[in-house]
């Protein structure tokens, strides 16, 4: 009864920091598509006194004319007394950003196209893109944090677990010892142990990591977010089995090595 609590200890363990390191990954991921979408979709307008066809300004990746012919020919049949051939129309552009910017790097980049002489104005959607941008590094920072503070529980909780097992093996391996047998045979059984439960860990938690990404809220997010998300499954159980069998052989290593 100890010895499958004690397993089912160190599965657990593993699963939530295997989950939490999935997890983390993926948020990171999905905010990084979404922040490609949002500069996508995001832009600059200036208003120009003449034609613009580039600016010394590095964060900027285009600049595309606005047509506002529509809107001078809506203008013209609404106010028909006036000669619109007399005035001035200024230029209208577009301008896409390369990253999504901080509040601070788009006040940057606002005062540099305001040093122009030849732009007039300048409209961000600063409010909105600044609740944004916060709320993205909000979220970025608590999922790091939820899962370094996971991390360490479960690696604590590991080292705990196999330090009971070493009690229970502890005159063989005192014996192992005496006859000067080398670290990993001296600690073979734990090591069994160890290694058993990161596969047992793993399989559970591509089934709950397949269980996730196909339940109807998360697809229902995805949509929402309006992202392109792909899921390399192949490539999340390679670096989880590796994730695993690392914590596994180190808090092995510093039990065995450990004093009783």
């Amino acid at each position: 009864m100890n010895s499958l609590k004690s397993h089912l200890t160190l599965v657990l363990s593993l699963i939530a920091i295997l989950l939490s390191i999935f997890l983390f990954r993926i948020f990171s991921q999905v905010m990084h598509l979404y922040q490609k979408n949002i500069v996508n979709n995001y832009s600059i307008v200036i208003v120009s006194t003449k034609p613009i066809t580039s600016l010394n300004i590095s964060e900027i990746s285009s600049i595309n004319p606005i047509n506002i012919n529509s809107e001078i020919k809506k203008l013209k049949e609404k106010y028909k007394n006036i000669d619109f051939s007399n005035l001035k129309i200024p230029f209208f552009y577009k301008l896409k950003l390369k990253n999504f910017p901080s509040p601070n790097k788009l006040q940057e980049i606002q005062k540099q196209l305001k040093n122009y002489d030849f732009i007039k104005k300048v409209m961000t959607k600063s409010s909105s893109q600044t609740k944004i941008y916060n709320l993205l590094i909000l979220l970025k920072t608590t999922t790091k944090i939820f899962m370094f503070l996971i991390a360490i529980l479960g690696f604590l909780l590991i080292i705990k677990q196999l330090e009971v097992w070493k009690l229970l093996h502890y005159e063989r391996m005192y014996i192992m010892e005496l006859f000067g047998a080398p670290v990993w045979f001296k600690g073979a059984s734990l090591f069994k142990i160890a290694f058993l439960d990161s596969i047992i860990s793993l399989i559970l938690t591509m089934c709950l990591i397949f269980l996730i990404t196909h339940s109807a809220l998360f697809n229902n997010i995805i949509n929402e977010l309006n992202i392109n998300f792909q899921l390399n499954y192949f490539n999340e159980i390679i670096l989880l089995l590796i994730t695993s069998f690392l914590i596994s052989f180190i808090s092995s290593v510093i039990v065995v090595i450990g004093k009783k």
